[in-house]
């Protein structure tokens, strides 16, 4: 029996996506090398990459001779169709990263802010910071395809903060309704934590691993768990919040380190607490004790959630992973002592860009997820989705 027009145009798709993700994720390709990646006939590629070039997917590189013979003709995937915006908002600062849809990140912004900020103040540092972005980037409001916030605080499905223990004016904030009036484009709001775990996975120390918690310690503490690979909220969305068990004291052991006597108030830097971990890796008795008991109490916690969870991996992120060398060891033998089975442990190497990279993942997997899925006949031209998901799963 042969195949029908629906089952022709499916398969169809099913080619021109795997030419599509061979190309966009090589760079540009000659037809010869498509067929290679993808196990298609040549011709077969031939017909589907004319097709692709037609609808705006895919790009023709001039050819370059190089000895005898006519240059076999190169392609590209067009990544600059469309955008993404990626921002992080927290207590002191506001990130934004734009990026293509082959993840490419374009330009960056970052803005000062306060906690004590009052929100109106807040949100135009957001769009101020938004505006930078897209100028720096040469890219107009409209090509923007969806944005996706990191914020710190309890958030709701709808992009709402609900409460935020860093931010007083900040619960209440329709954050993902002001993104979409802002840039014209769906727009989602994710708990900080969660997204600089979803970076971890899809770009960072966590690649290839299926279940992962990140530990974001810094001047405010955090989790973000990721169970097959994909973000855990929880039904009421706030899976991996500690904040109101008592017993568990990691937060304010940060004052471990904020008044340890191995460094005086006025510091080297400024900063106590990243002066103390410098003291204590070079050796000071007070500023290892001070590090100790901290790390102590981030065990606690991390072991809570390790023994119900049993994830493969434990990442260190936040501002502390810049020390993980000194912290790491420590986490290690004081787990060692909490959990039947110790995760592996590392120090995530994205920075301060985590949870802005891990917006950007997000946004990119909610276009790809309108734009190249299996069901349907052969694609149309590549534009803008006329329907975005706007929920947080990933």
């Amino acid at each position: 029996m042969g195949l029908n027009g629906a089952d022709l145009g499916r398969l169809r798709r099913i080619n021109e996506l795997a030419v599509i993700a061979a190309v966009r994720d090589c760079g540009d390709l000659r037809v010869a090398q498509i067929a290679e990646r993808t196990g298609l006939a040549r011709t077969s590629v031939g017909e589907v990459v004319r097709g692709l070039v037609g609808n705006g997917w895919l790009e023709g590189q001039v050819p370059v001779a190089a000895g005898r013979g006519r240059p076999a003709h190169r392609y590209r995937f067009r990544a600059e169709a469309g955008h993404v915006l990626g921002l992080d908002i927290g207590a002191h600062s506001v990130r934004a990263m734009l990026a293509d849809l082959s993840g490419t990140v374009l330009a960056t912004g970052r803005c000062l802010t306060d906690p004590a900020m009052p929100r109106t103040e807040r949100l135009r540092i957001i769009d101020e910071a938004v505006s930078d972005c897209l100028r720096q980037g040469e890219i107009a409001t409209g090509q923007v395809w969806m944005t996706v916030a990191a914020s710190t605080g309890w958030i709701d499905r709808d992009g709402q903060i609900l409460m935020s223990g860093s931010i007083p004016d900040w619960a209440g904030v329709d954050l993902a309704g002001h993104l979409r009036a802002r840039l014209g484009a769906p727009a989602l709001v994710e708990n900080d934590s969660r997204l600089a775990a979803l970076a971890e996975h899809r770009r960072g120390v966590g690649q290839g691993v299926r279940d992962l918690v990140l530990l974001q310690a810094g001047r405010r503490t955090g989790l973000g768990l990721l169970i097959d690979g994909r973000l855990h909220r929880g039904f009421g969305s706030v899976a991996g919040d500690l904040s109101m068990h008592r017993a568990l004291k990691w937060e304010p052991a940060i004052e471990y380190l904020q008044f340890c006597d191995a460094v005086p108030t006025t510091g080297r830097s400024g900063d106590a607490v990243a002066d103390v971990l410098v003291a204590a890796a070079e050796g000071h008795a007070d500023a290892r004790v001070a590090v100790r008991r901290y790390v102590r109490e981030m065990a606690v916690a991390a072991a809570a959630i390790a023994s119900i969870i049993d994830p493969e991996l434990i990442v260190l992120g936040g501002s502390m992973s810049e020390h993980a060398d000194l912290l790491l060891p420590l986490l290690e033998s004081e787990l060692d002592l909490l959990c039947l089975r110790t995760p592996e442990l590392r120090g995530s190497r994205l920075g301060a860009d985590s949870a802005a990279q891990g917006a950007v993942c997000l946004a990119l997997e909610h276009v790809d997820a309108a734009l190249l899925t299996e069901d349907g006949g052969p694609l149309g031209p590549l534009r803008r989705p006329q329907a975005l998901s706007v929920t947080s799963d990933a």
